[in-house]
């Protein structure tokens, strides 16, 4: 939605929005992008509501158009991620609190192998990668937000060859 926004601002941008999940129900939930009544109300404002969903029975359902602009992929936050690319921007959010301290680190560090250099993370207010990882650094103004640290070094395994698409992913697993 905030994409669409944009609108004009963003003509020339090839956009690629990757949503990941371990459970292939969840990603089918988000392929058919119907939410209750309860979640659109949860931060949503009423003007996106009426422009970008349709009301089906009881339900609201995203607009085919933004449904159209979103892949799907069953992915396993700990399996390699080299196979998906890089990414501009990762959501990774309240995922990372069902593992442990090492898990974590190795996420982390995975995360930072797919982030461009000037790209971004946001996790879930539950979660941080302070005292976790150095892989990424905090925003000092924008809780839950990080930036890769590019003190740590090249990233191993990740080319920069050729101009890419603006690229996010939405990574979940339970």
């Amino acid at each position: 939605m905030c994409l669409k926004e944009f609108g004009a601002a963003l003509s020339g941008w090839r956009i690629e929005i990757l949503a990941t999940d371990l459970s292939q129900g969840v990603l089918e939930k988000s392929k058919a992008g119907l939410f209750s009544q309860f979640e659109v109300q949860r931060g949503l404002p009423i003007q996106l509501l009426v422009e970008h969903f349709t009301q089906v029975g009881e339900m609201w359902q995203v607009n085919a158009d933004l449904r159209a602009m979103v892949a799907h992929r069953q992915f396993n936050l700990l399996q390699d991620f080299g196979q998906l690319g890089t990414f501009d921007v990762i959501f990774c959010r309240n995922v990372l609190i069902y593992f442990d301290q090492e898990t974590k680190i190795s996420i982390f560090d995975r995360l930072a192998r797919a982030s461009e250099p000037d790209g971004f993370m946001v996790l879930g207010a539950a979660e941080s990668a302070v005292g976790i990882s150095d892989a990424f650094k905090p925003h000092p103004d924008r809780r839950g937000l990080y930036r890769p640290n590019t003190a740590r070094g090249p990233k191993l395994g990740v080319g920069a060859s050729t101009p890419q698409p603006a690229r996010v992913v939405a990574m979940a697993s339970r």
